[in-house]
């Protein structure tokens, strides 16, 4: 009953939204660039700013947080490399089934995921696993894949100009100085906030229906075992090693269950890198997610039970 009531109560209302948008960009076709920079530049900053700065998230659960990310993407890139040696993958392979594995759907998926998953201090700890992810993605990420093509300046560029970063900063004075922001300022960015769980998912729903699956997709296949399954398993055990807070171990373990970033595959076609098995990896996770995130979920509520 437990694991019914987890998959009809926070899984299938996240997909009902997905399939929503899925089926207006098959029906109408959407400009989903507008749709994303509308999230970009001002739902997720606003809910970003509003969820953390009136947080009681402690300075240690977010330095847990950031630690947590770093170590997993880095075990996420061993683990890649150890599959694409014995994949016998080539170079530019290499680089994209690194990105699929390393790099999770922190953003349009993990919100609202965390959210109902864990109301209140699940968002507040997906906003700093997005930060980190994107800020690695955006870094380490497009000179991975670049393969040099991209000098590291632009890749910092870009992670600059990201809104988010300044949303943090914002975040880190409000708690620092102890500001109370002014209603005419306060209430705007609460009702951005209100519109991001169905604005994330109907905007993943759409670039989903813009994704074609393509052939060969077996080594996809297998970067989707180690985002959906091999990944969970690898950040349980390494809550435990971290002696993670039981508060916050759940929300971090359950995030690294979450489908392959968008991202990954709209570098890859801005980059020209295996762009076929990037929106392989991207869709075929999103879809499978549903079942294990489910059972992830359930996992990790039974062995940290929510209060």
């Amino acid at each position: 009953m437990i694991f019914l009531d987890i998959l009809l109560g926070i899984i299938a209302p996240i997909f009902v939204l997905i399939l929503i948008g899925y089926y207006l960009e098959k029906k109408y076709t959407f400009d989903v660039q507008v749709l994303t920079k509308i999230l970009l530049y001002l739902v997720m900053p606003a809910t970003i700013v509003t969820t953390l700065s009136g947080s009681t998230l402690s300075s240690n659960h977010l330095e847990t947080t950031v630690v947590f990310c770093l170590v997993m993407i880095g075990v996420l890139f061993a683990l890649s490399l150890l599959c694409s040696l014995m994949l016998r993958h080539g170079r530019e392979k290499t680089r994209a089934f690194g990105l699929s594995v390393m790099f999770y759907n922190s953003g349009n998926f993990g919100f609202p995921a965390s959210d109902l998953a864990f109301p209140g201090l699940g968002l507040a700890i997906q906003v700093i696993v997005l930060g980190v992810q994107n800020v690695i993605n955006f870094t380490f990420g497009i000179f991975l894949v670049s393969a040099g093509r991209f000098p590291v300046w632009e890749a910092v560029r870009k992670t600059l100009s990201m809104p988010f970063v300044y949303a943090l900063l914002l975040v880190v004075v409000i708690r620092f100085f102890d500001i109370r922001l002014p209603s005419m300022i306060g209430l705007p960015l609460k009702y951005l906030s209100g519109a991001l769980i169905p604005m994330a998912l109907l905007a993943l729903g759409i670039q989903l229906g813009k994704t074609r699956v393509r052939e060969e997709i077996g080594h996809s296949i297998v970067s989707v075992i180690c985002r959906l399954i091999i990944s969970p398993v690898i950040g349980f055990v390494l809550a435990l090693v971290m002696k993670v807070d039981p508060q916050i171990a759940p929300i971090l373990v359950l995030s690294t269950s979450y489908p392959t970033a968008i991202n990954t595959a709209l570098i890859a076609m801005e980059i020209k890198n295996e762009e076929a098995f990037a929106a392989n990896a991207v869709f075929l996770s999103t879809i499978w997610s549903a079942l294990t995130v489910a059972v992830v979920l359930f996992a990790v509520r039974g062995y940290w039970p929510v209060p």
